[in-house]
């Protein structure tokens, strides 16, 4: 085809918003996310099982150390009413109380959490960057380990 030109654009591609999900702090705050955060990018970082709750504070201690928007966000929806008291106390016992009030028991919204932030796997934790309106920016999904922590350091940088 004669004078068919094509132009090709760089368009960044359009940030995924979080669902909304509902829960309440370690203090009893009642939260909606992604309201809930401060309206400032934010790092989530997930966990959907106990072996994931376990992998969490490695992600969160030099955030939190560094004044980082971070918060921690346990999906325990599918755990019986009954026993999410006990789940909720378990946990308050086993973090730092400073950060109890950015540690969230999420009770409602699991199913759409699990496809927005594509969870295969319950036994490792995913980190998120969300926007200051709450779309995801970056995700990772996995235990700590150096590079991955690099390139979470570097799409923060990018995205304040």
């Amino acid at each position: 085809m004669k004078g068919l030109a094509i132009i090709l654009l760089a368009v960044p591609l359009a940030a995924n918003p979080l669902p909304r999900a509902e829960g309440e702090s370690l203090t009893g705050q009642k939260a909606l996310l992604p309201d809930s955060l401060q309206g400032k990018v934010s790092v989530v970082v997930w966990s959907f099982s106990r072996e994931a709750g376990e992998q969490v504070e490695k992600w969160v201690a030099p955030l939190a150390r560094d004044r980082v928007n971070v918060w921690s966000a346990a999906v325990i929806e599918a755990a019986p009413r009954l026993i999410r008291p006990m789940i909720r106390a378990s946990m308050r016992r086993a973090s730092p109380q400073p950060f109890h009030e950015r540690f969230l028991c999420i009770t409602r919204g699991e199913k759409d959490l699990r496809q927005a932030l594509a969870v295969r796997n319950d036994k490792i934790p995913y980190v998120t960057i969300l926007s200051p309106d709450g779309a995801v920016l970056w995700q990772h999904a996995g235990p700590y380990n150096e590079s991955a922590w690099t390139e979470l350091m570097r799409r923060l940088q990018e995205s304040r």
